[in-house]
């Protein structure tokens, strides 16, 4: 869950809106009722990333770490040693994005076969990483497939 609000944001916000709904008068009632329904879908999905997303999450710093522990042929291997070593200690998923975007800006514009081989790697794991999210949330929306 790379998400840019936190998790009481988000909360938050569901509470707004159900707040909102329940307090509109009468007259926009398939308004209200759309309002309550986008709550309900949110806090569904936030129940998904909250109890079952940390897994994922741990799963992709470790490997993320691993790909960068081991990119000793980047001019930038120092760098993103230590990188590695902070994704293995990290375990909130702002923390994790923003050492995946540094390591990310250290091998854009390398244009060795090492760097492009780790970038690719990166978006691969980004992608994978996004894939699984989409995944658990639609198993809650469809049931396990």
């Amino acid at each position: 869950m790379f998400n840019p609000m936190t998790t009481s944001e988000v909360v938050s916000a569901v509470g707004r809106a159900a707040r909102d709904a329940a307090r509109s008068g009468g007259e926009d009632g398939e308004f209200a009722r759309g309002q309550l329904m986008s709550a309900y879908s949110a806090s569904r999905h936030l129940s998904v990333e909250l109890s079952r997303f940390p897994a994922e999450l741990e799963t992709f710093a470790a490997s993320v770490a691993d790909a960068l522990a081991r990119a000793r042929e980047v001019s930038h291997a120092d760098n993103l040693t230590a990188i590695a070593a902070e994704l293995n200690q990290a375990s909130e998923a702002p923390q994790i994005g923003n050492l995946v975007a540094a390591a990310l800006e250290f091998v854009r514009d390398d244009p060795a076969p090492a760097a492009v081989k780790l970038r690719a790697s990166l978006h691969q794991a980004l992608r994978a990483l996004s894939d699984r999210e989409v995944e658990l949330l639609a198993d809650t929306i469809e049931g396990p497939r």
